[in-house]
């Protein structure tokens, strides 16, 4: 039970981390949606570097967005899976990041 909680949590933080920082980026661009435009090729890289971050939140809100057609049966499973893993990964980066920061009690 204990470890179900806490593999919640991670998936958890690492979802909304991606979501804040999405949310950042489109707050600080002005843009309405998530669409990084990058001329050169360290503009490009920090783009990618961008996306890695922003992914989990970006794939969710594009597959349960109304489309005008319905996608295939498997398509919002096959994504909702990929998000929850993608999170994962993310949330163990930034719970074991701040785990090694002093504790400031």
């Amino acid at each position: 039970m204990r470890e179900g909680l806490i593999l919640l949590m991670v998936v958890a933080t690492g979802f909304v981390a991606s979501g804040l920082i999405a949310s950042l980026y489109m707050l600080l661009s002005g843009q309405r949606e998530y669409s990084p435009k990058a001329e050169t090729d360290a503009g490009r890289l920090a783009a990618v570097g961008l996306t890695i971050f922003t992914g989990p939140s970006i794939l969710a809100f594009g597959a349960f967005r109304r489309q005008s057609e319905p996608p295939p049966p498997g398509y919002r499973i096959a994504i909702l899976l990929l998000v929850t893993f993608w999170s994962y990964v993310l949330g163990l980066l930034i719970v074991s990041i701040a785990l090694k920061l002093p504790s400031p009690f």
